[in-house]
């Protein structure tokens, strides 16, 4: 069957993020606004926790989103409602001073415009750990939100999250695809690569110009290392492949 639908991540592959910056005045922002009663490196240190939670445990019947303010309701001894209305008014807030450490990916509007050109449908699968709106402002940011995506993943309607396969499969039942229809791109190899690959999807692997082309230097990626993705390179060789028909 012939691949009709492109599932892209967003952070470092469709935008540019500088993360380190990203993630410092993240927590200093929603730290200050909401949750200055706390003990800050206690904050960041349960919030780290928190988002490896969600990242990892399967709760098919709680959205992401709810799994989140659980959890920090249980650490923070406040109450999900506290917790959640917090959260809102600050991704429609604050969060816009982030703005600056968001940047275009030089080519990729372009090459996003070519893939529903060619009838392609386009899937933004990013990690849903941010709701609907601070996914749409980093869209925005990098001037990728005028497109007609056959879906946007995010806290608010997504159960799994990556690297987990059952994301992918949760992907698939929304779009109403089969895997052999689906190409998933990505910058990152355990949460873009891995369980795309064990499902048996074709994967486009396209890492940042700083890691090692050997992809397996992390220990704990070694025991992957029999899977390899389908493609690898750059936006650029990914647009080529576009104009020469993927299969």
């Amino acid at each position: 069957m012939t691949i009709n639908t492109l599932l892209f991540d967003m952070d470092s592959t469709l935008i540019s993020i500088d993360e380190q910056g990203f993630s410092k005045k993240y927590f200093h922002l929603l730290h200050k606004t909401h949750f200055y009663e706390l003990d800050f490196m206690f904050f960041v240190d349960a919030m780290v926790d928190i988002t490896r939670y969600v990242m990892t445990t399967k709760l098919p019947k709680e959205l992401t989103v709810d799994t989140f303010v659980k959890e920090m309701s249980k650490h923070f001894e406040i109450s999900p409602e506290e917790i959640k209305s917090n959260l809102l008014d600050f991704y429609h807030n604050e969060y816009s001073q982030l703005k600056s450490y968001i940047r275009p990916v030089r080519g990729v509007k372009k090459l996003i415009k070519n893939c529903f050109a060619k009838g392609y449908d386009v899937v933004v699968a990013t990690t849903p750990i941010f709701p609907e709106v601070a996914i749409m402002k980093r869209l925005k940011w990098g001037g990728l939100h005028n497109f007609d995506y056959k879906l946007v993943t995010h806290a608010e309607n997504m159960y799994y999250s990556k690297p987990q396969e059952e994301y992918y499969t949760e992907v698939l039942s929304k779009i109403n695809k089969e895997i052999n229809e689906c190409l998933m791109i990505g910058n990152e190899f355990m949460a873009d690569i891995i369980g795309p690959t064990k499902l048996g999807m074709k994967t486009f692997y396209s890492p940042l110009p700083s890691i090692n082309d050997e992809l397996f230097v992390s220990p704990e990626l070694k025991r992957f290392s029999k899977i390899r993705p389908s493609y690898q390179g750059t936006m650029s060789d990914l647009a080529k492949l576009i104009d020469n028909g993927l299969e």
